[in-house]
């Protein structure tokens, strides 16, 4: 991860790049899913937010909310851990990595980020934080630091969760943007749900829908990646996609009411992975300020998706300890970054 010593210069910065961000855009969409039910979703949620919101590429839109709020000192709130009991008890592969690789852009930026999760997904983010050359560091020293990542346990539950956040934001005065990557949330029934509608246990997961909604309400610009529907940002489309996906009326558990999250957020990247999708919001970000280095390498990234399942991490569809993320292998996941640096250098070259 290269270091530049001057601070971020937020929406000044800004350079219309349109078809760059298309190119991120498409990039993050490439779907590559096995699973007949699954094939052509990613379109069909992409479609939704992007026309829910306004109509530009949605990299350039969650690039120029977080850069117009990141003034010198802001602090990043991330989240991201999904799984179950049975088959995913310490998370998966998708998610870590996402966070991962926008730590260290914002690290890069001279920004602190602050990771939340369940105790049990804890570990495996952060060592893909680790890995991707982003210190987690005692508060004390966070404090101190122009960068790194401070961890933070997120209670299991609704009632802990309403008690935490308003505490925890409070202690955090300096937060300008929190994000959401490959977080579950609860539908309009305040059902949690996996991707093919199982239903999850209330009191097993962190309900960090409430911290979205509080940090918005407080003016903390929030975002959001997601691959199924289920997952919090997408009550943004969440009347769109009814009748469109598969499981938005009917997810099959007691409740009725299907997988879609009820959450609001103020921007929402729906992507074929949601790892790529964070990627792709860090690319913008590089893209809009011409600097290509804010991402980190690829070695740095291939060591943020390895390095999760020493923790216990699991692929989240096949359940297996290896360094696939949702099904797709390692050169192709190397391949979809690669890309999006390969636009970095296409938008920061003098213009012909």
């Amino acid at each position: 991860m290269q270091q530049n010593e001057g601070d971020n210069s937020g929406a000044a910065g800004l350079v219309e790049k349109r078809w760059f961000f298309e190119y991120l855009d498409h990039i993050a969409g490439t779907e590559l899913k096995a699973r007949s039910a699954l094939q052509g979703s990613t379109q069909m949620r992409y479609a939704a937010a992007r026309a829910r919101q306004g109509g530009l590429p949605l990299s350039q839109i969650a690039a120029e909310r977080m850069l117009a709020v990141l003034k010198p000192g802001a602090v990043v709130l991330l989240t991201t851990g999904t799984g179950n009991p049975v088959w995913l008890p310490q998370g998966e592969t998708d998610g870590p990595s996402g966070i991962a690789v926008l730590a260290s852009a914002f690290a890069a930026l001279k920004h602190r980020v602050c990771i939340l999760s369940e105790k049990h997904f804890l570990p495996a983010i952060l060592a893909s934080v680790q890995a991707a050359g982003v210190p987690v560091l005692a508060s004390d020293n966070w404090s101190q630091r122009p960068f790194g990542a401070l961890a933070v346990e997120f209670p299991q539950g609704k009632a802990a969760a309403h008690e935490f956040v308003p505490h925890f934001l409070d202690g955090q005065p300096d937060a300008a943007v929190a994000l959401f990557v490959e977080k579950p949330g609860p539908n309009a029934a305040g059902v949690f749900h996996n991707s093919s509608g199982k239903p999850k246990a209330p009191d097993w997961v962190g309900h960090l829908n409430v911290l979205a909604d509080q940090a918005r309400a407080r003016g903390i610009v929030t975002g959001a990646v997601g691959d199924g529907g289920n997952e919090i940002g997408f009550g943004m489309i969440r009347e769109a996609l009814t009748g469109v996906h598969p499981y938005a009326a009917q997810c099959g558990c007691p409740c009725g009411k299907g997988i879609i999250d009820a959450t609001e957020v103020d921007f929402l990247f729906p992507a074929a992975v949601s790892n790529w999708g964070a990627y792709a919001m860090a690319a913008a970000m590089a893209a809009s300020l011409a600097r290509p280095e804010l991402m980190p390498d690829w070695r740095e990234v291939e060591a943020s998706i390895v390095a999760p399942i020493a923790h216990g991490a699991f692929d989240g569809y096949t359940g297996m300890s290896v360094s696939t993320v949702d099904g797709t292998s390692l050169q192709a996941n190397k391949a979809v970054f690669r890309l999006m640096c390969e636009v970095l250098q296409l938008a920061a070259a003098p213009a012909r």
